[in-house]
């Protein structure tokens, strides 16, 4: 046979695998689409393939996320308290110290209480500024601060009303600030040293008589009872039981003046050791003494050496 030149060779197809040509040859045929079951089951197909499945996983990660995100809303206080417990141990953030200064009247199981907080708690969430609200909320507290201080400590410092004196008021006996605030009910008597005022309006005035009654220690240590008198003027009962009345308050004369003009009696004439009567001070130009019969001899009754 003679072999055929190469011009005269048929070109050859190479096909791959799928019947496609891999240098661009010939299409392969087409395909019938298949009838019958097999038909519908390769259309099924197509249709899940041709589905937005991304959007589909977005969709479903949502729903993961909000199942989630509620199921740790209702469970928040056990989650808060287990995070708070597992800080505060990896951190030693616990309560070792608490430190509580100005605190004279507030008892230690009041203040503990609104505190919130004993040895050992965790520090970790802990509300420092609602801590200071409810020990604001004590009867003796004015003021309050509270600082944590990490790891292991808590500062508080406190604040308190000062008492003034005592006020008989609504069948009681309060204790009151230099307001007229009343801050506690003296029940049992535990405040029998200081002062006891009565009369209406008697809490509200009593800021300015203690006022100028404190430059005058001499009278202030022997007062006993002040009542005020027709929503105008004072009445002073001392320890030994004498009276002195203050006048009514004017442009010229008044408590203020009356007051040093007490303690010059009080120094020359010892008028606040009488155990009765009256010390008339209500008149600017006059003092008047009004003394019992059985008063007997005194320094007050006594006249005064003339010099000779």
């Amino acid at each position: 046979m003679v072999p055929r030149k190469p011009v005269d060779v048929p070109p050859v197809e190479l096909m791959d695998e799928f019947g496609g040509s891999l240098f661009g040859g010939t299409r392969p045929k087409k395909v019938e689409a298949p009838k019958g079951f097999r038909g519908w089951l390769a259309k099924t197909e197509q249709r899940v393939i041709s589905w937005p499945w991304t959007r589909i996983g977005q969709g479903a990660a949502m729903v993961v996320l909000l199942a989630g995100g509620y199921a740790l809303w209702t469970n928040r206080a056990g989650v808060s308290d287990f995070t708070a417990a597992y800080v505060a141990e990896a951190t030693g953030a616990v309560v070792e110290k608490i430190v509580v200064s100005g605190a004279v009247y507030t008892g230690r199981e009041d203040l503990q209480s609104a505190l919130g907080l004993q040895r050992g708690d965790s520090l970790v969430g802990f509300d420092a500024g609602s801590a200071r609200a409810r020990i604001e909320q004590l009867p003796w507290v004015r003021l309050a601060s509270v600082d944590r201080m990490l790891p292991d400590r808590v500062n508080v410092t406190i604040y308190e009303h000062v008492p003034l004196a005592r006020l008989v008021a609504d069948g009681q006996i309060w204790v009151i600030n230099k307001d007229g605030k009343r801050i506690v009910a003296d029940a049992s008597n535990a405040f029998a040293g200081l002062p006891l005022l009565k009369g209406d309006g008697a809490a509200a005035q009593a800021g300015p008589l203690f006022m100028h009654l404190a430059n005058w220690p001499q009278l202030l240590t022997q007062l006993r009872e002040a009542e005020w008198v027709g929503d105008r003027r004072w009445n002073l009962r001392f320890v030994s039981g004498v009276m002195v009345q203050l006048p009514e308050d004017s442009r010229t004369f008044g408590t203020e003046q009356a007051l040093p003009l007490l303690a010059k009696l009080e120094e020359a004439r010892h008028v606040l050791t009488l155990n009765a009567g009256e010390v008339d001070l209500r008149l600017p130009d006059r003092v008047v003494l009004r003394l019992p019969e059985t008063v007997g001899t005194t320094p007050v009754t006594q006249k005064p050496a003339v010099a000779g």
